[in-house]
């Protein structure tokens, strides 16, 4: 309760607010503290300019604002810096930001309530008698007119001319009726400035009070900063105003697609690791043939004759080949030898 008191106090009065105003110098504060509102320094703070109304931005995120003894001095100071400076600072960029996004919610909402507007603004339908009045009318009408045409084919050209005239009068009260029945009790219009209401039945005391509203001055006050700051930012997209949660937003925005990639390749190593690959398979057919060689002594020894040459005795062309050893061809003719 006493730290609410306090707090409340410091806004109202300062927080030097005990110490006489002959010692109230500023000094110990500079225009780069923490608590001290970066919107006002840079020209304007929005979150003050709609306080107990249904514009009402919250609390501003700064403590001390152009409402403490003390800025004054700290706004001079500011202003006193190089146009290079404030730049690098970037208090206005960011007023910039802020101001863009607030007027573009407020358009938006704008034609919302022009549309509501529209729709409560809508003639309203007759009634069966006001119609039944408006039918009766039309068709004097339609008699006037035939009237007058037959009156021109007998060359009455007076009456004729009088008949027009009262054809015209008729269709005159039918479309004043008609007006009078499907006007609606009021008409609504929406403020191009701060989105307010404007009623037909408005008085001249409420629409000056409307001109000199805290809305109306507040949304106007908006609007001329940024245009004053669109002349010099304007070029730039403006650079939403940025919090820890949004870093750390755009933080796990930027891991998403790092950890997709690793879960991507710890699936396809455990797909791998799970399915054998070609040599595996391969490695596991030898083993197999192996197995079954071993059962099987015919393929075993089939396989064994099949991988030596042939020893047969007959030769490549069907002729008989002699044993080793009976014909010497050392001296140019064939000799047996002595068979044992």
């Amino acid at each position: 309760m006493v730290d609410a008191t306090r707090a409340m106090l410091d806004e109202l009065m300062g927080r030097d607010r005990d110490i006489p105003l002959e010692e109230r110098t500023g000094e110990g504060l500079r225009y780069s503290d923490p608590e001290i509102c970066k919107h006002a320094l840079a020209g304007l703070c929005p979150y003050g300019l709609f306080k107990n109304t249904r514009s009402d931005l919250g609390p501003c995120k700064y403590e001390i604002h152009d409402d403490d003894l003390q800025f004054e001095a700290l706004k001079v100071e500011y202003d006193g810096l190089p146009q290079k400076e404030k730049d690098k600072l970037g208090y206005e960029r960011e007023l910039f930001a802020i101001l863009t996004q607030l007027v573009k919610d407020m358009d938006r909402k704008i034609e919302r309530q022009k549309e509501r507007a529209a729709k409560e603004s809508a003639p309203r339908a007759a009634t069966p008698a006001e119609q039944a009045t408006l039918d009766a009318i039309k068709d004097q009408e339609r008699e006037a007119s035939v009237i007058s045409e037959k009156l021109a084919e007998d060359g009455d050209v007076d009456g004729s001319m009088a008949k027009v005239a009262e054809a015209e009068a008729l269709q005159q009260k039918w479309k004043e009726l008609l007006d009078s029945y499907t006007q609606p009790d009021r008409t609504m219009s929406v403020c191009d400035i701060c989105g307010v209401f404007v009623q037909s039945t408005d008085n001249e005391q409420r629409r000056l009070e409307h001109i000199q509203g805290k809305q109306y001055l507040g949304w106007s006050a908006i609007r001329e900063k940024l245009q004053e700051l669109h002349g010099r930012f304007g070029g730039a997209q403006p650079e939403r105003p940025r919090s820890k949660d949004m870093d750390r937003e755009r933080e796990r925005e930027r891991e998403r697609p790092r950890e997709r990639d690793r879960d991507r390749d710890r699936e396809r190593d455990r797909r791998d690791r799970d399915r054998p690959g070609r040599n595996d398979r391969e490695r596991s057919d030898r083993d197999r043939r192996d197995r079954d060689r071993h059962r099987d002594p015919s393929r075993r020894d089939g396989h064994r004759g099949s991988s030596r040459r042939s020893r047969s005795p007959v030769g490549r062309h069907g002729a008989e080949i002699p044993p080793a050893g009976v014909y010497d061809t050392s001296n140019g003719r064939h000799r047996e030898r002595d068979r044992f």
